[in-house]
C-alpha cells in the first residue's frame, strides 16, 4: 500500500532553503525513494482547523508504503539535510499517511 509523505511549512529563508532542495532532491526522489506529486507556495487553508493557519508551502511525496517513507525520512542521509529545512522554514507539520489500496 503506498503512503503519502506530507510537509507544510512557511518558509523564512527561500535562498537555504533552495540549497536544502538541490541536496534533498537526490535523497527524497532518488530510485529508491519517493515520487514527487505536488509542492506549492499557494495552500489554501480551509477554516476547519482553528484560528492557527497552516503553512503557505506544502510538498507531498508518494512512496511504495509507509515504513518506506519513515525509512527515508529519518535515514542518517535525509537527518543531515533536515537541519537545513528546519533553519529555512516555520514547520507547521509533517505526516506519513497510507494511500488506500485500489478496489
Amino acid at each position: 500500500m503506498t503512503a503519502l509523505l506530507i510537509l507544510n511549512y512557511d518558509v523564512t529563508d527561500p535562498e537555504r532553503l533552495d540549497t536544502y532542495r538541490a541536496a534533498a532532491t537526490p535523497v527524497l526522489l532518488g530510485p529508491d525513494a519517493g515520487e514527487l506529486l505536488a509542492s506549492t507556495d499557494r495552500t489554501v487553508h480551509l477554516p476547519e482547523v482553528g484560528p492557527t493557519p497552516g503553512g503557505s508551502h506544502t510538498v507531498v511525496l508518494r512512496f511504495r508504503d509507509a515504513e518506506h517513507a519513515y525509512a527515508v525520512y529519518t535515514s542518517a542521509r535525509y537527518q543531515e539535510l533536515l537541519e537545513q529545512r528546519l533553519a529555512a522554514t516555520v514547520p507547521v507539520s509533517a505526516m506519513i499517511v497510507p494511500e488506500l489500496a485500489d478496489e
